[in-house]
């Protein structure tokens, strides 16, 4: 079971990396973003969809 959730946690942080290159137009920021989503597994990638579609939709 924990390889399942171990699987999914790093499918889930790709896809936030991916996003975060298409996206994001800035090197700088796209170089934190990538930073936070592989230190901060769990909460990064959850942290770059809030904000990011909160601005999107702004």
């Amino acid at each position: 079971m924990l390889r399942l959730w171990t699987i999914l946690l790093v499918i889930v942080d790709a896809l936030a990396i991916l996003d975060v290159w298409r996206r994001e137009p800035s090197l700088e920021k796209r170089l934190l973003w990538t930073v936070a989503i592989i230190f901060l597994p769990l909460v990064g990638p959850i942290a770059w969809y809030a904000i990011s579609r909160r601005i999107i939709n702004l």
